[in-house]
């Protein structure tokens, strides 16, 4: 898969969708293709100067590459956006982006673990017809009940989560953390202590 093969199949996918739908969509490199790029420190200065003037943002010739990206920091949140929520937008849906990482939170990664389960079962011979048909009878096992025990195992853990970052921004918002390396040791090592202890 690659990012123009799944931008084809997505839009033939976006009429079928209920209007205004939300669809969630991981960071897997094909659905993050960028609708165009944005200049970083790697590229040359005469290519960053070119960018700015297609986007007719104002520099002048004694500005050095860094001063440059500066002025590309100032308007690339125009600009830089993925090819797949354009394509969304066209049809007056939108996505919601997972947190990279966090698998966990993908309800479909779950069904997925489930039908490759399935196949690594079934697969006596190693053959690829009857791979294809264990993947098939894999997908046609998954239930609307699977879905929603999935979905509800994401929920759960989406609130975990939550539940977990609100006592972590508690913790820290009522402690002043001093760290102190015991340079008399040894064995160096670090001392934890609220300032309240000082």
């Amino acid at each position: 898969m690659d990012g123009n093969h799944f931008e084809t199949w997505f839009e033939t996918i976006m009429p079928k969708l209920k209007p205004q739908s939300i669809i969630v969509m991981d960071n897997a490199p094909y659905h993050s293709v960028k609708k165009e790029k944005i200049p970083t420190s790697s590229w040359k200065k005469s290519a960053i100067q070119e960018w700015l003037s297609q986007k007719k943002v104002a520099w002048n010739q004694d500005l050095i590459k860094i001063e440059l990206l500066q002025k590309v920091n100032e308007v690339k949140h125009l600009y830089d956006g993925y090819k797949v929520e354009e394509i969304a937008k066209k049809f007056v849906h939108k996505i919601l982006r997972l947190p990279p990482y966090h698998c966990e939170l993908n309800p479909i990664e779950m069904i997925w673990s489930q039908v490759k389960g399935y196949v690594a079962r079934g697969n006596k011979t190693f053959k690829l017809n009857e791979i294809k048909e264990l993947v098939i009878k894999g997908i046609e096992n998954v239930s609307t009940q699977n879905w929603a025990n999935c979905i509800n195992h994401v929920i759960k853990k989406e609130k975990e989560m939550w539940e977990i970052d609100g006592l972590v921004d508690e913790i820290w918002e009522n402690q002043n953390f001093i760290i102190s390396v015991n340079s008399d040791s040894s064995d160096s090592y670090s001392e934890i202590m609220s300032a309240d202890d000082l």
